[in-house]
């Protein structure tokens, strides 16, 4: 809990309670209740979370609509002293230029990460084609990759329908499961380049 005023975080109770001085403009109403605003929530939450913590909320933070990452940049750079504002744009940096917005799972913007971390051209995110919606796909070369895990791809017949409907319409088709994407990411580049996914221009 943030409210206006000076010193260092109190807990009352369970509540911890912090004291801002700056928080002109950066808050707003939930049921009649003032609260922060998303984005400096986030800065807020910089200087106690873990780096693994921090990037997640910031990722789906914005992948839910909630804020942006233009949004949370000029939050920092409104309080550049403010701690964890480092951290902050350390997060920010990993996930500037990706489609973030679009993604439907953690998993898929992770996916962004390490394509581009392993110099792949990136896809476009829930595109449809053959009238179904696919995770990754690369039009120019006809390959779609769909990350498996989490609420979707539950449904293996469902699964199986669209490959048929995609394979028909001349892609290629490769599956790799959410675990794969978080904790092997080089199975996740072994897939691309045996996919032949376009290299990003040097």
């Amino acid at each position: 809990m943030t409210r206006p005023g000076g010193g260092g975080p109190r807990p009352h109770g369970r509540v911890l309670v912090f004291r801002s001085s700056t928080l002109q403009g950066e808050y707003t109403t939930l049921r009649a209740i003032p609260i922060t605003t998303v984005s400096r929530t986030l800065l807020d939450l910089a200087a106690r979370s873990s780096t693994r913590a921090l990037a997640r909320a910031v990722r789906e933070a914005v992948r839910l609509k909630l804020t942006t990452v233009e949004a949370i940049a000029d939050c920092v750079g409104r309080h550049p002293g403010s701690r964890g504002s480092r951290r902050l744009l350390a997060v920010l940096g990993r996930y500037s230029g990706l489609p973030i917005e679009r993604a439907r799972s953690g998993a898929e913007v992770r996916a962004l990460e390490v394509l581009r971390a392993g110099g792949y051209a990136l896809p476009r995110l829930n595109a449809r084609i053959a009238c179904e919606e696919a995770d990754l796909s690369w039009a120019a070369v006809r390959v779609l990759i769909e990350v498996d895990g989490g609420p979707f791809h539950l449904d293996a017949g469902e699964d199986a329908r669209k490959r048929t409907r995609w394979e028909g319409a001349g892609w290629a088709v490769e599956r790799i499961s959410s675990d794969d994407v978080y904790e092997r990411p080089e199975r996740l580049l072994a897939l691309a380049a045996a996919m032949n996914v376009p290299r990003c221009a040097p």
